[in-house]
């Protein structure tokens, strides 16, 4: 489908330049949604097409929001819906289900054109993504919401490394533009520790963030870790071992979001030679807490007895 759909092999363009110029002006996301593209992404495009479009822009682009499959051609994409609304599911391994909404994990090796193509459409909003076709060594986590018995949609997607030498816990991640502002990062991010933790490890995404990304990573931290110090019925000092343990999350990263939440405080010793050490403070930590109004006996936004990894 499509006059410039495919699926390529890892040893050619496997990377789309991050610094692309804006060469697509609107994404039609299957029937019902039309919105603008925030990044520019020749992988789009065939080599013939490639020069044309790096100065010229594309008025509308048309995505399945079922498989992203794409193409130029409306007609083309009508036709293509029809069929592919009435015989395709999201593929991959069912690892989360809660009421309406279930997470499919995704092989990027087994369900090529899928995940390049998942990917392909990430560079539109992601500023930092690079990697479209080489999908072989990444699964993909896919948050598909339920609408009815026949009826499903992905609202977003991770990708996380098969193996990654920095423990990396997540490579990329995207709620598409329809359906962002609904808790769904946050849910896709804690869901990404979880499985962490199911795995005897301490997580961390893949850096460096982008400033969206850093921003839902902060918020996602400091919540946690708010909820989790809070929470600890401990007589003496809370370390921050003990908070990493705790909580999935890497140390440097808890040490970032301490100092966002100004949750470090210097205490002097009793040792009588005036020296001081940085303790973690209770006290600033629900001021922090109480000044944004967050909910810190709020449940969490993952059931883990729902998850069931292979």
């Amino acid at each position: 489908m499509g006059d410039f759909v495919s699926s390529k092999d890892d040893s050619s363009s496997a990377n789309t330049s991050v610094t692309d110029p804006r060469n697509i002006k609107t994404v039609v996301f299957g029937e019902e949604f039309e919105f603008e593209a925030w990044y520019g992404c020749s992988s789009y495009f065939s080599d013939d097409d490639r020069k044309k479009y790096t100065t010229n822009t594309l008025e509308r682009l048309y995505v399945c929001n079922e498989c992203f499959k794409y193409t130029s051609k409306g007609s083309e994409m009508g036709q293509h819906l029809i069929a592919c609304s009435s015989s395709f599911s999201t593929p991959g391994t069912l690892v989360y289900q809660y009421n309406e909404f279930s997470i499919r994990q995704v092989d990027g090796g087994t369900n090529k054109l899928y995940c390049q193509c998942l990917s392909l459409f990430a560079t539109l909003f992601v500023e930092t993504k690079s990697v479209c076709f080489a999908v072989d060594r990444f699964k993909f986590y896919v948050l598909v919401h339920h609408l009815s018995s026949k009826k499903e949609q992905a609202v977003g997607f991770f990708s996380k490394e098969k193996l990654s030498w920095d423990d990396n816990n997540l490579a990329c991640i995207l709620i598409f533009p329809p359906f962002q502002g609904q808790g769904f990062g946050q849910l896709l991010i804690e869901f990404s520790y979880q499985i962490s933790l199911l795995e005897g490890k301490l997580g961390s995404p893949e850096k460096p963030l982008s400033e969206q990304g850093r921003k839902s990573y902060l918020r996602y931290w400091c919540t946690t870790i708010a909820k989790t110090i809070l929470h600890i019925e401990h007589e003496g000092r809370i370390s921050i071992s003990d908070l990493s343990y705790a909580t999935g999350i890497r140390q440097d990263d808890v040490v970032e979001s301490l100092q966002n939440m100004n949750g470090l405080q210097n205490v002097k010793t009793t040792n009588g030679e005036g020296q001081s050490v940085m303790v973690i403070s209770r006290e600033r930590i629900a001021d922090w807490a109480a000044k944004r109004n967050i909910n810190l006996q709020a449940p969490s936004l993952v059931d883990i007895n729902c998850i069931t990894v292979p």
